[in-house]
């Protein structure tokens, strides 16, 4: 009796490899009949069913399937933990202090986070002087065309947060002036452009509101910091002779809870971040009339916004939350990606849209990228 208890379950011991491995090759084939993954989960489109027989139909085909398949969440998810629980690099992500994450953006490439937040590298005299020219041309672009221009800045999470970058990376750092802000403080000093790094008012808000103003499992600012930076922007628009602009500072009572919010760094771990609402202007949105590109280009409008003015923002994913606070300002915003931040297409847009201010967001690791404007705005 012993014996043949014993042939059973080493007969079912031979064949449990075999099971797993069918498993899990013909899971996703089956559960695709009747459901399919169509989140998108890390930080890219899933990719697109392939509709036309070509050569690269198998390999397209493959592409979408990989994306697609029904358990891919729940797999990444899980994987994503486990690469968090042990602290193993998942390719961009600091593993920070008090549940804390950071960006190692050099590895994507996605501009230099730590370059920026160690200190050590600075922008030359040569490079702020180029810099210098070249916003200057930018201004004198806009200007003749009877368009008020801004620069403004967003400063990266690991700075602003610092205290809870890891210990040993801490140890590093030789200033808490990054490159960036050196190089505003030059640009302030040698032009008449509007350049606002958010930086200071940033900091000075950071225990205010009894809220962090960043996520700390993503790499952006949220609702209460794109607010802050937005009262910012506000105060500077007011003082340079833009009238009508409601001001509303910011108090703990405006505050609310709206939800939980993906983070980018810890999406594949699972992790959420809480969302919060910020009571300004509530009830009196406007709405997108146009939406292309993923919605990397859209135009809202706002008839009961108090601001007849047309603005076009030339943004980074840090202008996504500075967008409903605009919409509820001006009558028209024209919202475009900086992939749309090509002499050719900003030509098209002015022509088209005839804006009366712009705004151009970038965080500060793209802040090198005014290296370009020279060529960028030339003549």
């Amino acid at each position: 009796m012993i014996r043949e208890r014993l042939q059973k379950l080493y007969v079912w011991y031979r064949l449990f490899p075999a099971a797993v491995f069918l498993y899990i090759v013909f899971y996703p084939f089956l559960a695709n009949l009747v459901a399919s993954n169509t989140e998108l989960l890390d930080n890219r489109p899933l990719k697109a069913k392939p509709t036309e027989l070509t050569r690269d139909f198998a390999k397209e085909f493959e592409a979408y399937y990989n994306d697609t398949f029904a358990g891919r969440k729940k797999l990444l998810k899980k994987y994503g933990k486990i690469q968090y629980k042990l602290g193993i690099d998942n390719g961009i992500t600091i593993q920070g202090q008090k549940g804390w994450a950071f960006y190692d953006s050099a590895k994507v490439p996605d501009g230099y986070t730590l370059v920026d937040y160690f200190g050590k590298v600075r922008f030359t005299e040569a490079e702020m002087k180029r810099m210098a020219e070249g916003i200057t041309k930018a201004r004198d672009y806009y200007e003749k065309r009877g368009i008020k221009y801004y620069l403004i800045i967003a400063p990266n999470k690991e700075g602003l947060y610092s205290e809870y970058m890891p210990s040993h990376l801490q140890g590093d750092r030789v200033s808490d002036k990054s490159r960036m802000d050196l190089a505003v403080e030059y640009l302030q000093k040698h032009t008449d452009v509007n350049v606002i790094n958010f930086r200071e008012v940033l900091t000075a808000s950071k225990h205010k509101y009894g809220v962090n103003l960043y996520y700390p499992g993503d790499s952006h600012w949220n609702e209460v910091g794109a607010y802050v930076a937005f009262e910012k922007l506000s105060e500077t628009l007011s003082l340079d002779g833009i009238r009508g602009i409601p001001r509303k500072p910011l108090r703990k009572e405006m505050i609310g809870l709206k939800g939980f919010y993906s983070s980018d760094l810890n999406r594949l771990g699972g992790d959420e971040d809480i969302s919060y609402s910020v009571d300004f202007l509530s009830g009196k949105e406007g709405k997108a009339v146009v939406s292309l590109d993923n919605r990397f280009f859209e135009v809202w409008e706002n008839p009961k916004a108090p601001v007849k003015k047309t603005v076009l923002m030339i943004r980074d994913a840090f202008g996504l939350a500075l967008m409903p606070y605009l919409d509820k300002t001006f009558a028209k915003n024209v919202f475009a990606h900086n992939r749309y931040n090509k002499r050719h297409e900003l030509d098209r847009l002015v022509d088209e849209y005839k804006p009366d201010i712009m705004i151009e967001e970038m965080v500060e690791r793209y802040f090198d990228r005014l290296l370009k404007y020279n060529e960028l705005y030339g003549e």
